[in-house]
């Protein structure tokens, strides 16, 4: 963008998006091993044993020097259960020296105080931990472990006590959607940065559990949209459900900077073994690294470059007027229809052909300060981009400091003072900060 010569700036929402032939691998989903000392029965990985031939070490450094040249900002390692691989600090140390935000998906099982510390010093900003109930009894019968619940909640707080960040994750299903009130109430209370609702994709040990139906996910969307504002700063997510950002453009609501499908645009899966995934819940192969390098995968791979055109989806997904904002998910798609370019079968919206408003934003320049403040570039973009998608729906032609503070999750809060500059209204990060969350500096959700 040009740099100011009022006190305002011209924004649209082309401005700092990506070209078609620039796309990144921005955030990465790592299954460092299928090795799990759980056996949750939705497992999408049906993780238990450890793979015969995961990638070795060495393999794993040199996929991060591919990651780090093609401009990887954020690293989840993850399982099956991360901590049972022997080298996993010295990759999450690789990673945060390598520029990348490193975030670790765990049970919890593994986790004391000697870990938590261990996971600070090698750069780890933040730790996804489980929980699907605030009944101990159902959630240690659904994630397999007789002591689940209490490793997990033990384990959160010890994260929390140490100084990591929590994302409290939670997988939604008949058996408890009816208590998505008290886990949000719960993860607040345990002073969680993010809750995270995952809706079930029926692949792996999943595919033999029950989705809910299209008209149950929308209803729980909706209650999800409304839980934003009353649970600020507490950021508050919907996964593998990408239509929250639709149901948030109706209802005038914040979270448009959230959700939307990533799949083979800015977002990918690697294997315990090194296939590449367009995302976790998918099985679909666009290449393996022992194979093809990572970078030509990701640069050259057909099923990752159909999924870079939203004019190739089928059916409603392919005729709905929010198709470049949400895209469907790619991954319930694939699974329901063995069709990953197929129309969303969780999502029961019946486009309009109403094309959404396309008008010119402009942006005041406290505003523009504060989104150039995100370190994070790939989180930036999807801000700017959603705040400007939430003005046009509202009619607002102008992006002021209050128009973010209301398109936006989250809010400013002493907690968050390690975390990007997204949820910090006006505060600048440090220059330490910066360094971090840039890619290919020295120096590591959602």
């Amino acid at each position: 963008m040009p740099s100011p010569s009022s006190s305002e700036i011209l924004g649209t929402s082309a401005a700092g998006a990506l070209a078609m032939d620039e796309f990144r691998p921005s955030l990465i989903s790592w299954n460092l091993t299928r090795r799990c000392n759980l056996k949750c029965p939705h497992c999408y990985m049906s993780a238990g044993k450890k793979e015969e031939h995961e990638l070795t070490t060495a393999e794993c450094l040199a996929l991060l020097d591919e990651m780090q040249a093609l401009g990887t900002e954020m690293v989840i390692l993850t399982g099956g259960e991360p901590l049972l691989r022997k080298d996993i600090y010295d990759l999450a140390q690789a990673a945060s020296d390598r520029g990348m935000w490193v975030v670790m998906g765990t049970n919890g099982v593994l986790v004391n105080d000697r870990v938590a510390r261990k996971m600070i010093e090698c750069g780890v900003k933040g730790v996804g931990i489980s929980i699907d109930s605030v009944d101990p009894e159902k959630h240690n019968s659904f994630r397999g472990g007789p002591n689940a619940w209490e490793h997990s909640v033990r384990a959160l707080e010890i994260c929390k006590a140490n100084g990591l960040e929590v994302l409290v994750q939670t997988t939604v299903m008949d058996m408890n959607r009816q208590e998505i009130p008290q886990l949000l109430e719960f993860a607040r209370q345990k002073g969680a940065w993010s809750f995270n609702l995952y809706f079930l994709v029926q692949t792996g040990r999943g595919q033999r559990m029950n989705d809910l139906s299209a008209a149950d996910t929308e209803a729980a969307l909706t209650d999800l949209v409304d839980a934003q504002e009353a649970y600020r700063p507490m950021l508050v997510r919907s996964k593998c459900a990408p239509q929250f950002k639709r149901i948030a453009y109706h209802l005038g609501r914040a979270g448009l900077e959230s959700g939307g499908c990533m799949a083979g645009t800015e977002y990918c899966r690697i294997t315990p073994s090194g296939d590449v995934t367009p995302c976790p819940y998918m099985t679909l192969t666009a290449g393996n690294v022992r194979q093809q390098s990572f970078t030509e995968i990701w640069r050259s791979s057909p099923v990752l470059q159909a999924l870079r055109d939203p004019e190739r989806l089928g059916g409603r997904c392919g005729s709905c007027e929010f198709k470049e904002i949400c895209g469907g998910c790619r991954c319930r798609a694939y699974a329901g229809f063995d069709d990953y370019l197929a129309e969303d079968p969780g999502c029961p919206y019946e486009p309009t052909g109403v094309p959404l408003a396309t008008a010119a934003i402009r942006w005041d320049a406290d505003a523009q300060a504060r989104l150039d403040r995100i370190p994070i570039r790939f989180i930036r973009e999807k801000v700017q981009r959603g705040l400007e998608e939430f003005a046009r729906g509202q009619g607002i032609g102008r992006i002021t400091a209050q128009v973010m503070q209301d398109g936006m999750q989250g809010e400013s809060r002493p907690a968050f003072a390690n975390m990007p500059s997204f949820v910090r209204p006006m505060q600048r990060p440090s220059a330490a900060q910066v360094g971090d969350a840039a890619p290919g500096s020295s120096g590591d959700e959602s």
